[in-house]
């Protein structure tokens, strides 16, 4: 039986989203894609769900991957992990490394580009679970590869990534800023919930045993 700790990543392991800051490099990469990807990025901005949001956010960075390859962006991703790092939360980063020296697993389930995100947590001992594009010849086509890993779709992905393994899992503890998230935290014994008075007075209609962290830590 291996324990595994479940971490969303956007505002959870960092202290802010980092969609823009991989907006900002692909754009860098090639600079005419911008005004696709504006209308895109606009329409996320202003989408008033959570879900058309995240389907908007897909289709610009579909639009800004299109026909490049992994070796393409690089430089780019090299980039955006300077960037990012640069707001990890001091605190999951410590449990991470205690968790680690625990043998516990930790797998960070997130709606982001599982490339982008992989490239970005490289040092830490962590899995990662995330949104995939597809690839045709090598090259990204602007599709995605599977459904958005996002809400229930978080849930699915982490029992087939356990599947994968020779081993059951116990679900220790599980971390996220947005209520999205629920079905992926009811999975574990704990859930660490990081946001202000919002966010708890959602999460407690529902889970009145759930731990609250604020964002400042």
């Amino acid at each position: 039986m291996k324990d595994v700790v479940l971490l969303d990543f956007d505002s959870t392991v960092t202290m802010r989203d980092t969609t823009r800051f991989l907006f900002i490099e692909l754009i860098k990469l090639r600079p005419w894609k911008i005004f696709g990807a504006t209308w895109f990025f606009t329409r996320m901005v202003l989408s008033s769900d959570s879900t058309g949001a995240q389907r908007n956010k897909n289709r610009a960075i579909g639009h800004l991957l299109t026909g490049l390859s992994d070796a393409d962006m690089s430089e780019a991703l090299l980039s955006f992990t300077a960037s990012v790092s640069k707001f990890f939360r001091p605190l999951l980063i410590q449990n991470i490394k205690e968790w680690n020296k625990s043998g516990v697993l930790i797998l960070i389930v997130t709606a982001s580009p599982s490339f982008a995100i992989a490239k970005c947590v490289s040092d830490l001992p962590v899995f990662v679970v995330g949104t995939g594009f597809a690839k045709v010849s090598d090259r990204y086509s602007g599709q995605l590869e599977s459904p958005n890993c996002y809400g229930e779709e978080k849930v699915r992905r982490i029992k087939n990534w356990v599947e994968k393994r020779e081993f059951s899992v116990n679900y220790i503890e599980a971390w996220s800023d947005h209520f999205s998230d629920y079905p992926m935290l009811k999975m574990a014994d704990k859930r660490y919930w990081i946001g202000g008075e919002k966010l708890r007075k959602l999460v407690m209609d529902h889970d009145s045993e759930a731990n609250f962290v604020y964002p400042e830590q």
